[in-house]
């Protein structure tokens, strides 16, 4: 009976020891798994946040190449606006010949850059004045301009409203003026010169305007060349292009225009 007892009694024992071992078996198991997930969620976390960096570094390396145009010190403050993730601002200055917020030349170019850009890099701005550079001057319009503390600034500099009322050289002397009270502002605001539109069968005009293009080039000051893009304006064929007050651009003439600006501004291919 003794012996009996004795064997249940070990029996007993064995079955608890099993139980323990079984038992501490799955939890170092149970350790190892939830261990291991957790291991391969950080993992998985890890990677996500680096395929994420990986992606923006891509959109930021597509929106780069997009500025291949630009002028270089404009290009290198677009990357530096990029990677704060702040917005850079191109402002449009002149006289009305480049349109208004809803009509010709200026809200098609405006839209092309935001499609190419986007809304959150880009910010695309306005400003025209019906008048003479000289009133510019004397009513010190080029605060207002400063004011807008543009990143770059296209400026078409009223060739065609002076024509006949301020000389070419009183002209460069306020743009001169305009640049440096914007810089005066913005010290690392970038210039680009462009012409008006051109005009039918015009005589001093285009030389005013050859004289302007000289200037930009003297003062390292990107001039954008759109009239390579118009039919020759000595023929019947810029009829349709101009109105015929010669006071604005057509329909015809306001896609030709921004064609080639949005064409500058956003590069594609791989020339």
């Amino acid at each position: 009976m003794g012996g009996s007892h004795m064997q249940k009694v070990l029996t007993f024992l064995l079955c608890i020891a099993f139980i323990a071992v079984l038992y501490v078996g799955q939890s170092h198991w149970n350790d190892k798994i939830t261990g291991t997930s957790a291991q391969n969620k950080q993992t998985g976390t890890l990677k996500q946040g680096e395929s994420a960096k990986e992606e923006q570094a891509l959109m930021d390396e597509q929106l780069l190449s997009l500025t291949k145009n630009w002028p270089a010190e404009a290009a290198k403050n677009f990357k530096k606006k990029l990677a704060a993730g702040d917005s850079f601002k191109i402002l449009f200055v002149g006289s009305p010949a480049i349109g208004t917020e809803t009509e010709g030349v200026f809200p098609l170019v405006k839209q092309g850059l935001l499609n190419a850009y986007g809304a959150d890099h880009l910010e695309v701005g306005l400003k025209t004045y019906n008048a003479t550079s000289n009133y510019l001057i004397k009513e010190n319009k080029a605060a207002e301009i400063a004011a807008e503390q543009a990143d770059l600034v296209v400026i078409e500099p009223f060739m065609l409203k002076n024509n006949g009322l301020v000389s070419p050289a009183n002209t460069f002397n306020d743009l001169t003026k305009i640049i440096e009270d914007v810089r005066a502002a913005k010290s690392e605001t970038v210039f680009i010169i462009q012409p008006s539109y051109p005009i039918f069968k015009a005589n001093i005009y285009p030389q005013q305007t050859a004289q302007l293009k000289a200037f930009a080039e003297e003062n390292q000051l990107p001039y954008l060349d759109h009239w390579t893009a118009w039919p020759n304006a000595n023929t019947e064929a810029i009829k349709e292009y101009i109105t015929p007050d010669h006071k604005a651009v057509t329909e015809k003439g306001a896609g030709v225009w921004s064609r080639f600006l949005i064409e500058y501004f956003v590069h594609k291919g791989e020339s």
